[in-house]
């Protein structure tokens, strides 16, 4: 369709000016079949061919560089990169493009099945859970959802969802899926930690830097008594370097 569109102003313009370029001739009372006035039509639509050459190709340059993910029906996007997106806008589309780089995606899977013991349809849905990806140089994607092939398979798939991302070349693509729950609570530790490692301004009075830090203390505190400490302690567990597990599991060892 974009394309369709990019090249029909293509040839219209250049069309367009042609007939300009000869229109001048005209009105100066100048005929074509002098070499000189020969020269100018043709550079004038030499000019204008060029011109409208990077402008196409520039438009081609800027669309190459982002790429298109394409997204099945049975998966419902709520955020990409922490920005919540219209849902009426997209589910007419189910693509969206993204530049290179790292990506987040939260989304839920959604579908309806036959219920054959009930005789009626059943809408399956799953909770909603984060995906994250690198785009590379990928040209388009397609994120898809493992083979669900009834009620049964789907009820599964809600509890324990598999996604696909493949390449133009169907090429699969790494992607890692996390609990929505586990990737909040992984925000607002950051958002902690940042908080609290900042550094204050010299020049703020002291008043201001007090009132600063009785706010950001409560919020670290509310965050804190907020938070299960089960998802923490796996939390900070990934994050640790092997020497800091050993000298973890030593500090076990010893409360015990």
């Amino acid at each position: 369709m974009v394309f369709r569109f990019i090249t029909s102003f293509y040839f219209n313009f250049t069309a367009k000016q042609f007939i300009k370029s000869y229109y001048i001739l005209s009105i100066k009372g100048l005929s074509l079949s002098n070499k000189n006035n020969q020269l100018f039509f043709f550079k004038q639509a030499l000019q204008t061919l060029l011109f409208t050459s990077m402008i196409v190709g520039s438009f081609f340059m800027v669309t190459a560089s982002a790429t298109q993910l394409i997204i099945t029906d049975n998966l419902v996007l709520r955020d990409i990169d922490d920005k919540a997106i219209e849902q009426g806008f997209f589910s007419k589309k189910q693509s969206i493009s993204l530049s290179q780089g790292d990506h987040t995606l939260v989304l839920k899977y959604k579908d309806v099945f036959e219920d054959l013991d009930m005789g009626e349809e059943s809408l399956v849905k799953s909770d909603y859970f984060v995906v994250k990806f690198v785009v590379q140089e990928q040209q388009a994607l397609m994120l898809s959802t493992s083979k669900i092939q009834d009620l049964a398979a789907a009820e599964r798939f809600a509890k324990n969802p598999e996604l696909i991302l493949l390449d133009e070349d169907k090429q699969e693509i790494i992607l890692v899926l996390e609990k929505l729950s586990d990737y909040e609570l992984a925000k607002q530790i950051t958002q902690v930690v940042t908080t609290l490692s900042a550094p204050i301004d010299n020049a703020q009075s002291h008043s201001e830097v007090t009132s600063v830090t009785k706010k950001e203390q409560t919020f670290s505190k509310d965050v804190i008594n907020q938070v299960d400490a089960m998802p923490m302690l796996k939390y900070w567990w990934k994050k640790a370097s092997s020497e800091e597990k050993a000298n973890f599991l030593q500090f076990i060892n010893k409360k015990n």
